[in-house]
């Protein structure tokens, strides 16, 4: 894969964010709808981008590589969550902070930014790799992070969302080797395929909501954004040279786990009053900072996987 590729695709992904910007300042697109069509997106856009990936025939070898890349993506959010919890707590931090800097460490946007990114990059083969980083995601989050938020008890139904509903579909299907009929795919993926533009556009319509000087004012989104960004993504590449896995389907992998904050921090600290300025200014500088971190990550993949 060349630099050049890479760097084109970057330049697509911040157009498509640019319209959002754009859609945002001359309220186009307002707050409110910016929250239904975050709902559009989640809750029926990527089930079918999802279930569009029903048409690959996979094989014993394409499990075996999920099983891997489900395996780095445990290990890699759960450790980012352990290391997290342990430094705030070696620095007394109080529990507001604790939850808000732990979500940002450990959960990267694999969704509404990796998913389109290595679609472009990496072909159909992305959407099930996708699935391994969003099981991982909603297992920890929901069971884990998320009562780190609300001070509650872990509810195993918060797991059970449309995505991940749809994710076990498409392994059912998958594994069964059943396919949809060609006129239902080709609806199946033309829905899907509308996850590109979207999510980006929602991205932007993110950043246009919020004054960027005051972004570069908070001092622990540096912190936040070079563990998030830089450090996190060199802890996979690590745990990925020592899986059995192809050079590119490696780097893939990496690209998910090297996403900036999850957008799905700031809704639940909103929600939850767990320091909300903090967490979306560092989702914001984590995202307009990987236009930088994306490409020395992809490099460095690909030199240490010989891609």
């Amino acid at each position: 894969m060349s630099m050049q590729l890479v760097l084109q695709q970057i330049i697509v992904i911040f157009c498509y964010v640019a319209v959002g910007v754009g859609a945002g300042k001359l309220n186009i697109i307002n707050p409110d709808q910016r929250k239904y069509l975050t709902q559009l997106c989640s809750g029926l856009i990527l089930p079918f981008t999802i279930l569009s990936a029903a048409s690959m025939e996979i094989g014993g070898e394409g499990f075996r590589n999920l099983g891997i890349a489900l395996g780095v993506s445990f290990l890699i959010m759960g450790g980012a969550m352990a290391g997290s919890l342990l430094l705030t707590r070696l620095l007394h931090a109080e529990e507001k902070f604790r939850a808000a800097f732990t979500s940002l460490i450990s959960f990267p946007n694999c969704t509404f930014l990796g998913l389109p990114l290595c679609q472009a990059l990496f072909g159909e083969i992305a959407v099930l790799y996708n699935c391994a980083a969003l099981i991982a995601f909603n297992v920890l989050f929901f069971t884990v992070q998320l009562p780190l938020f609300t001070g509650g008890k872990i509810n195993l139904k918060a797991i059970l969302t449309v995505p991940t509903i749809a994710t076990f579909a498409l392994l059912a299907m998958l594994a069964l080797g059943i396919h949809w009929p060609g006129p239902v795919q080709t609806v199946v993926s033309s829905i899907g395929s509308m996850i590109t533009p979207l999510s980006l556009i929602i991205i932007g319509v993110m950043l246009s909501e919020n004054d960027l000087l005051d972004i570069f004012r908070e001092g622990a989104v540096y912190l936040v954004m070079a563990l998030r960004n830089f450090l996190i993504p060199a802890l996979a590449m690590l745990v990925l040279m020592a899986v059995p896995m192809d050079a590119k389907d490696k780097l893939c992998v990496l690209v998910y786990l090297a996403c900036p904050c999850a957008t799905l921090t700031t809704i639940y600290s909103i929600q939850t009053d767990t320091r909300p300025e903090l967490c979306a200014r560092s989702v914001l500088f984590s995202t307009i900072s990987f236009a930088i971190s994306l490409p020395v990550v992809i490099a460095a993949g690909q030199f240490l996987f010989g891609v």
